[in-house]
Parts: C-alpha cells; structure tokens; sequence
C-alpha cells in the first residue's frame, strides 16, 4: 500500500514500514504505529516551541510523539525524530479524553505538537484536535511542511495556528536533508495555510553557508503577508554538525536588520545576548514586547507589553488574548531542551563505547521514566553530581565502559581541591555570552570557577532562571568584578566582547586590566570536557599554583572516550 502523507509516497508491504518509520500496514490499510502515544506531555509556555504571535504568554499542553520525514544536519531533536526505535517503551499512551483531562488539570489553553513532525502522527493530532476544540480549546504545531496536499488538507482542518521550518530555498538545501519536497512546493504550503486564516508563523535555519538566503526568505514571505513572523534559528551544531556553519552572532544580527527592511517581525533565535527577540514598532522603533532567550529554539516572554504602541498608536497584529503572568519551566521540560537532555544521554553512551540499540533504548527509557529529568538538572549543576550521573548511567547499562572517564574526573578534581585554598580569591562574575547576561547560579560554570579559587559573585546576585526582570547595568557597576568569564554559544571573539562592553557603557577592574577568559568554544556543560574548563580556569586565575598542561589533558580525557 502507497502511504501518502508526504512526497516520499512509500509503498508499505504488509508488516512494514514506511521511511519515518511512523506508519505500517495491516489488512492492507495504512495505519500508526504508535497512535496516541506520546514521549512528551507536559504544560508549557507557547514562546518555547515558538511561537510569538499567537496568545502571547499562553500555557499550553505540549505533545510529542517520536519520528520525522527528514534527516537534517545538526537538528535538536535527533535522537527522537530519528532513533525513534529506541524510545518506544518510553511512550506514555493518552487518549483524545486523557488529554483534555491533562490540559484542563495544567490551566492549558489548547495544547500544541511539537519537537517532531506532527504528519508522522497525523490521526493522533486529529483526533486530539476534534477533543479539544468540542471544549473551547485550541491546538497547534510546529512542522517542516514537507507534506502531501492530502496531509495538508487533513491537517489544515484541524488546527488553529503553525509554525513552519524552512530548510533553505535552493533544491540542494532540500536534498541534504532528506526532503520529499522543495522549498517552492514549501512556500505553496505557506500560501495555502495563510489563505486558509490559520495563524502563520515562519522559521528559518541561518548558516554560514547561506546567510544572504535569510533576506530573500524575508521577501518571498511579505509577498505572502507582512504580518507574518519569521523566525530566525542561528544555527547551533547539535550532534556532531559542523561547526563551521555556526554564524556569529553579530553576523546573525545583521541579517536581522536587513531583514526588517521588508519584514517587521523579525526575530534572533539560539543567541543569549541579542535583543532581536523583542518586538519593536515598525513605524517609530518603540519597544512594545520584551522577550529573551530561553534555551534551542525558545524565548521567555517577560509579560511586559503594550498591545498599541505609545507614541504612534500602531496595533501589533497579534491573534488571541495576552496572557502577561510569567511562567517559569524546569530546566529539561518544556520546549526542545528534553530532545537536547536526550541527545546529551545519546552522545555520552556513544562516547564510552556503548552502542547496542537494546541498552541505549533501555537507557533513555530509564532517563525519561520517574522524573529523573528534573534530577538531572540538579546533577549537572557541580562536578561531583556529574560523576553520580554517569554512575547512574552505568548502573542502568549494567556496563564498566565508564569507569576510565569517571576515574580521570574524580582525580582532576581532587587535584584542584587539594589546591584551590588560596588566600586571595578573584571577584569573578560569569557571563554567557554578554556582560549583562550572568550565568544563573546553579549552573555548572560557577561550580568550575569556585573550585578553580574564584570568588563567584553571581552566588549573589538574586538573579535565576525565575527572574522576569533583565540584569542592568546599574547592577553590573555595583559589582565591580575583577575578572570576566565567558561562555555560552556563539563565535564570540575577546575582541567582541570587549566592544559589547564598551557599547553598554561598562567599567570594572576586570576591564580596566582586559582580565576577560573566553571558555573554549569545545566546552560542552553537560558533557565531560567541562574537565578542560575547570583546569584553563585554574590556569588563569592561580597561574601561580597551577600549570595543567591543557593539551596532554585533552588527549588523556580522549582515551577514556574510545567512541567519541
């Protein structure tokens, strides 16, 4: 039988599959595999999926289920849209009813499928849809609109508002990621949806390759409508990407501006220090909706707005009611930061050498049962709850592979202890990315920067991921620090932070003496190089105590990673 929910038009024989996997055949008629079940049900805020334009600040009822019709490179959710495999005893079976029930219980306002492909999954989502709307409810979702017109049809029907994720406009940008379509049969979906009066809103992946594509995107979509959003996702090299695609993100930046010269609602995705997720007035530049980053593919609304602008009375083309209560998600829920948990879990098995499907699917299916997820956030926040971490992970694999990389850590570690009393302790404030944007305090840089002899000053700062409010400048004077720590995505050179200091007008010792450490951009918080982090650390703040040789330290911390 011929599957016709996207351009691939897989025949499935009797008991097969299709290409995503998603769809099998029985008695001959084209059906799920896994209807109803989903690898993600929880509440969340529509500007992590995003959504900007729709609802602003709605809680929402997030769903996922598993797989995708594409293979794009360096993609967030990997792990689930294509080793969906090894997440099937990880699915939570709901019902249409089930769902209504959940959504009611969070105060949801609709519900949204998200982080995969909701065509893979298509009788489940209108079977949702048709609960949820006979109580007042709205549903949405996120897709890359590499559909059939007949997917399209069923789809359009059902819902009350979509994001679609260009891949780029040329044919070969299609190609690499495995697409069934091409971008002009993509942009006739964007006209279809907008002809239909569902809310619209657009995103596009911006690369190196290809950042001038960004402004013709821009164009081809105010033909369609000026109201529309688009959403730019700098592009962050997720599982083994190359990093070289990796715009900065002052270049990113740029694009934006040029981009508003067609569109009006351009937004800056995947960059912590950008201002571009905030919505401006097209016509007199006034600020009217503050947003900021939250995470891969996410914002934060901070819930103050004006819907009509002050100055010149221009009506921001928003659908639905504002919903101005700040929502605050743990750290793993909510958005695409749980595929991010799950391809960090992925990677780690990969790296120490296990690779058997069996024990990776059984692994991840531990990691997302009995809330540990929210266990994890606290266990990547200090170098010891790391090591118990992959303790854990070796518990559940029931495999020795782990030991090397737990042994090399621990000793690190002891030798810094050992070392790190010292009588003078640098006033460090870390930043990620931007001088006025400190690492929360749980995060694991500051656990680095204290063991290595800092004197953490954002230990004090009274600012965390609940806080609504921006770090200021008046804030960052009383401080004071003597030394500036840098990390956070992005190729960010000293020399650019040093000018976005200058351009916020800052002064403090850490400048006057430029004692600004840049993290190396290998630096991955969640996977063990943090090692290599806490030992160039020591280096610049002891330089007296400690002289790690950081290259012999690379290569001794790769041999206990023999499939990295």
């Amino acid at each position: 039988m011929k599957c016709e929910m996207c351009g691939h038009q897989c025949s499935i024989k009797e008991g097969g599959y299709g290409r995503c996997r998603m769809y099998t055949c029985i008695n001959g008629e084209i059906s799920e595999r896994f209807p109803d079940r989903y690898l993600a049900l929880w509440p969340g805020a529509i500007e992590t999926i995003p959504f900007l334009h729709y609802t602003p600040g709605g809680h929402y009822l997030l769903l996922s289920t598993i797989g995708c019709n594409l293979s794009c490179e360096g993609c967030v959710s990997y792990v689930l849209a294509k080793n969906q495999d090894l997440l099937t005893d990880a699915l939570i079976h709901a019902d249409p009813a089930d769902i209504l029930r959940i959504a009611k219980d969070n105060d949801c306002i609709g519900a949204i499928f998200c982080l995969n492909e909701p065509t893979v999954s298509l009788g489940t989502v209108a079977r949702v849809a048709r609960e949820l709307h006979a109580t007042g409810l709205s549903i949405g979702c996120a897709s890359n609109g590499c559909m059939s017109e007949k997917a399209l049809d069923i789809l359009l029907d059902y819902i009350d508002f979509i994001t679609i994720g260009l891949k780029g406009l040329s044919v070969h940008a299609y190609q690499i990621n495995g697409a069934p379509c091409n971008a002009e049969q993509v942009f006739q979906t964007l006209k279809t949806i907008h002809f239909r009066k569902i809310h619209l809103e657009v995103a596009a992946v911006c690369k190196t390759s290809g950042m001038e594509e960004i402004v013709t995107i821009a164009q081809r979509i105010q033909k369609i409508s000026a109201d529309i959003p688009l959403h730019v996702m700098r592009f962050i090299p997720f599982h083994g990407a190359d990093t070289a695609l990796e715009p900065s993100a002052t270049a990113a930046e740029e694009i934006i501006s040029a981009c508003r010269k067609y569109l009006p609602f351009v937004y800056l995705f995947n960059t912590p220090s950008t201002t571009y997720l905030n919505t401006y007035c097209p016509d007199c530049n006034e600020l009217l909706v503050e947003r900021s980053f939250n995470g891969p593919m996410g914002a934060r609304f901070s819930g103050r707005y004006v819907q009509v602008c002050p100055s010149c009375n221009y009506s921001i083309p928003v659908r639905g009611r504002w919903y101005s209560q700040f929502y605050h998600e743990p750290r793993f829920r909510g958005g695409y930061r749980t595929p991010v948990a799950l391809d960090m879990v992925y990677s780690i098995l990969k790296a120490v050498g296990i690779s058997d499907e069996a024990t990776m699917g059984m692994v991840l299916t531990k990691l997302l049962s009995n809330d540990y997820l929210e266990q994890l956030q606290t266990k990547l926040q200090t170098p010891k709850g790391y090591i118990e971490f992959l303790q854990v992970l070796q518990q559940w694999s029931g495999s020795d592979s782990f030991e090397p990389v737990i042994r090399f850590l621990s000793e690190r570690i002891q030798i810094i202890e050992k070392n790190s009393s010292v009588p003078k302790k640098p006033r460090v404030l870390s930043v990620l990315s931007h001088p006025l944007l400190p690492s929360y305090p749980d995060k694991m840089e500051n656990t680095l920067i204290k063991l290595a002899g800092g004197d953490v000053l954002n230990y004090n700062l009274g600012y965390n991921e609940k806080s609504s409010e921006r770090f200021t400048r008046d804030a960052f004077q009383k401080l004071q620090p003597e030394v500036l720590i840098v990390s956070g995505p992005g190729h960010l050179t000293h020399q650019d932070f040093v000018d976005l200091c200058m351009r916020e007008d800052l002064s403090a010792p850490a400048l006057e003496k430029d004692s600004i450490f840049m993290v190396s951009g290998t630096h991955i918080s969640a996977g063990p190089s943090w090692v290599l982090t806490m030992e160039s650390i020591a280096n610049y703040l002891h330089p007296d105590i400690f002289d790690f040789d950081l290259e012999y330290e690379k290569k001794a911390l790769l041999k206990t990673l023999p499939g990295l």
